[in-house]
């Protein structure tokens, strides 16, 4: 951040006053969200909070309500930086509802294969430049009201499986060209407060320690004069992390700093002035937030407000991202009218599935599901019209949460009671209780401020279970640590001997025990008493070292438990009947928050359980049949040819709903264009032979040839092409041209669009650059470096422009340590409409040579 003469004079006055011991706290948290305060010299702490779909505040689970923006790659399939600005608009809001002030987000990073856990994340999906410019208007969207955000994760962070370990093995030309773009250009373009770097090591050394990447090219080349910090649990030394420019360990207590760095200053193993370079970013940012004009004020309470606006605008987000991907037969936007009655089928058509797993996850104002959506806005329109639903089948990997059947035996509402002790035997009275409405049972940041860091806990849930029917049930249980489940007394899971060397499961974020399950034979309308103990999980030890690589160790804590009743329907069979005696059928598939998640990657593109058997099955009883699929990434697809009408919704957000009856009843004409390329198979995709890699080091050895560029390269049919997306009206392209044939700092393509069809809508034109001449080195056949987005009416005709500039030009070059521009090299830029549609192209040249590090 530019150091105006007041910061400066504000910054310099507090340094000159620290102590070394004050100092080196700054350079980490105090707790989960926030930093250290120096109250004696009145500085006060920052509050962080999640990121990047919404506004969590200071509870991972069960908080307090926030908007659920629809995913990052939903809002990239916008192709709208106006749509993404809105949204940063929105955050910004909720942010100070939340009393934070930095929100961290957002996430740029590549999809680089199909199975990568966070996808759904990113705003970049196959490229970065969608991904760079994206991001930058969400920045500054939410920075210009004085909230800091942070990009995030520095640099590369596009698997889970090992990610506190793995070596990612990137040459510099596929790092400079892919992996670093999008944060290189959100920080030309808007300059974030924040980088958060990830957890991996990139050629054998860990980002919280990479000189290189923090200091070389971060600060040295782009000029990002912000702070640095590390993902949570993320560091892993002291005083190199320092040294290679990470300002803040998060979250506290310190494990890596605090008076280990006033050991290592005060025996030698550093400066206190290298201390200070990090310590005058810290306080730059307080002063940024403007926190420095209120050093002692009290945290307030966290607000929850659900403005009627941001339900407007999330709806209106939500439906400009779901994608058409086939509409063979013309049944959409649907007639309703005719109809009789529509079968909403699948297992997420009455699910609310909002968003993907992890840290993105959190609790929304509402939330809605597909079908009870369609019956509310239907109900006024068409009151004749019949709804019905079936689930068709199973598609859950874990047992579902307990549902609304249990309740708290202290207030009644739905959820548990739960209690902590300082013991770990659950002795004595409890120190602490809460109410949990979900039983994902989470003491990650819900534990009593009395407890010692490190030292072990126990805790018991109660909860009051009403079955609705007899039959054998399933309950199920993973627990981070020693844990049990007891029914009326009864101890029917036992995870008791759970210790630290304990297999771990992809549940509770890859730290809980396998799934544990037990069937009982239950009563309908009887209610039974549940109990869930258990024992905070025995940590490793983290050695003090001043230049080794450290042991990583998180503290995510408690269990997961769940429970359903037996399934006696012929679920399959009960769809099947349901489609044949519909005039319509909206098939609602896809994957969930369990499925895509943070802390693992997928291991299948195929949507789980038996989705495809019922998608084939309710096709061949209904042609009349929409299939709408639910997924932060690319599934196979085996029934597309069978399939006439497609949907890609990706996780929209509390609008789900809503924004689908919008698109299914055509209130608008879909515009959402794919930002990622989808593979007929798995075995097509680039990095197939290199993900995730093998014995914690995975080699990028696609290089440059990611996504759309190595569909083109290889001559390899993708089911739906980067940048595809169907529309209710048509649009036609004519006159591309440059500003000027000779490139000298820049020029402006434009094409004309016309919407020759009889509904208003929105084109996202993409503009594309090859390289005609012979490059020096090879080159992808076209990359993406500008797209504009166009509202026309029937008959109506606009300009699509975009301005390229040198960075559409290059490529790096690795010997010569640069970027370059081959010496008169000849250029075309093709107007498409996806990266297999190019409708127009102009030519330009550059005359000379063009040269530049970064």
């Amino acid at each position: 951040m530019q150091l105006t003469p007041d910061m400066k004079s504000w910054v310099e006055s507090k340094i000159e006053e620290l102590t070394l011991e004050e100092k080196a706290f700054l350079l980490s948290g105090v707790d989960i969200w926030r930093t250290h305060a120096v109250p004696r010299l009145g500085v006060p702490q920052l509050k962080t909070t999640d990121g990047p779909v919404g506004v969590r505040g200071g509870t991972m689970v069960d908080g307090t309500t926030a908007a659920l923006t629809p995913s990052a790659v939903s809002l990239s399939a916008t192709w709208d930086v106006e749509v993404v600005a809105g949204i940063g608009e929105l955050l910004a809001t909720e942010v100070r509802d939340k009393k934070a002030d930095i929100l961290l987000a957002p996430t740029v990073c590549l999809h680089r294969s199909p199975l990568g856990g966070r996808n759904f994340e990113s705003f970049s999906g196959d490229d970065p430049f969608l991904g760079g410019k994206l991001a930058a208007s969400y920045i500054n969207a939410v920075e210009k009201h004085g909230i800091a955000t942070t990009i995030k994760h520095f640099a590369a962070n596009d698997q889970e499986t090992r990610r506190f370990v793995v070596d990612q093995v990137i040459s510099d030309r596929c790092l400079r060209e892919l992996h670093l773009v999008p944060f290189q250009i959100a920080i030309r373009d808007s300059n974030p407060s924040c980088v958060m770097a990830s957890y991996s090591k990139m050629n054998g050394v860990y980002a919280s320690n990479n000189k290189r990447l923090l200091t070389g090219i971060l600060r040295d080349e782009w000029k990002f004069d912000g702070i640095v910090m590390s993902d949570w649990f993320g560091v892993n030394s002291i005083v190199p992390s320092v040294e290679a420019g990470l300002d803040l360990e998060m979250p506290g207590p310190a494990r890596k700093r605090g008076k280990n760095l006033v050991d290592a200053v005060n025996k030698g193993y550093m400066m206190e002035s290298t201390l200070n370079i990090n310590v005058r970013r810290v306080l730059g940012l307080i002063y940024k937030t403007g926190k420095y004009k209120h050093p002692l004020k009290e945290e307030e309470p966290e607000v929850a407000s659900n403005r009627p606006e941001h339900q407007a605008f999330l709806r209106k987000a939500a439906s400009e991202g779901i994608v058409l991907l086939k509409n063979e037969k013309g049944l959409l936007p649907l007639k309703l009218e005719k109809a009789k009655q529509v079968a909403f089928i699948g297992p997420n058509a009455r699910e609310s599935v909002a968003a993907g797993g992890g840290s993105a996850a959190l609790n929304p104002h509402y939330r809605q599901n597909p079908h009870d959506s369609f019956v509310e806005n239907a109900a006024s329109m068409f009151p004749n019209l019949k709804v019905v639903h079936a689930k068709g089948c199973l598609a859950n990997k874990w047992i579902p949460l307990f549902p609304k059947t249990c309740v708290s035996p202290k207030n009644g509402k739905h959820g548990m009671y739960m209690e902590y002790f300082d013991n770990t035997l659950l002795r004595g009275p409890a120190v602490h209780a809460s109410h949990r409405e979900s039983t994902v049972l989470s003491c990650y940041d819900n534990l009593p401020k009395s407890f010692v860091p490190g030292k072990r806990y126990s805790y018991r849930a109660t909860g009051l279970l009403t079955p609705k029917t007899s039959g054998r049930h399933t309950f199920s249980m993973g627990s981070c640590g020693p844990g049990r489940l007891l029914v009326d007394k009864k101890v029917i899971i036992n995870i008791w001997n759970r210790t630290k060397e304990s297999e771990r499961s992809e549940m509770f974020m890859a730290y809980a025990s396998p799934e544990v399950r037990h069937d009982l034979d239950m009563i309908g309308g009887k209610t039974y008493l549940i109990e869930v103990e258990g024992v905070s999980r025995e940590l490793d030890p983290i050695p003090v070292h001043y230049t080794n690589e450290l042991y990583r160790d998180e503290i995510m804590d408690g269990s997961r438990v769940g429970f359903t009743e037996e399934v006696k329907d012929d679920l399959l069979g009960e769809a099947v009947d349901l489609a044949k005696e519909s005039d319509l059928v909206v098939l609602v598939v896809g994957k969930n928050i369990e499925w895509e998640s943070e802390a693992y990657d997928m291991k299948s593109m195929d949507l789980p359980g038996g989705q495809d058997e019922l998608i084939l099955q309710v096709l061949k009883a209904n042609q009349n049949s929409i299939i709408v699929n639910q997924s932060g990434s690319p599934i196979t697809m085996p029934w597309v040819d069978q399939a006439s009408t497609i949907l890609q919704t990706w996780y929209q957000g509390q609008e789900l709903g809503n924004s689908l009856w919008d698109v299914l009843v055509g209130n608008i004409s879909p515009c959402g264009k794919l930002p990622v390329t989808f593979p007929k198979r798995l075995e097509d995709t680039p990095s197939f032979h290199n993900f995730p890699g093998e014995n914690d080091r995975v080699v990028y050895g696609e290089g440059i040839w990611l996504g759309y560029r190595h569909y083109d390269k290889a001559k390899v049919e993708p089911l739906f092409p980067f940048g595809f997306g169907l529309s209710y009206t048509k649009f036609e392209y004519k006159n591309t041209r440059v500003s000027s044939e000779v490139f000298k700092d820049k020029t402006t393509v434009s094409v004309n669009i016309t919407n020759v069809g009889r509904m208003s809508g929105k084109e996202s034109v993409q503009f594309y650059v090859s390289q005609t001449s012979r490059p020096g080195l090879a080159r992808p056949i076209k990359e993406l470096k500008g797209f504009a987005k166009v509202d026309l009416k029937p008959g109506e005709t606009k300009t699509a422009s975009y301005v390229l500039d040198k960075y559409a030009l290059g490529y790096y070059d690795e010997k010569k340590r640069s970027w370059v521009v081959d010496k008169d090299a000849q250029f075309e830029v093709h107007a498409a409409a996806s990266s297999r549609d190019i409708r127009g192209s102009a030519k330009f040249r550059v005359s000379g040579t063009m040269q530049w590090i970064n």
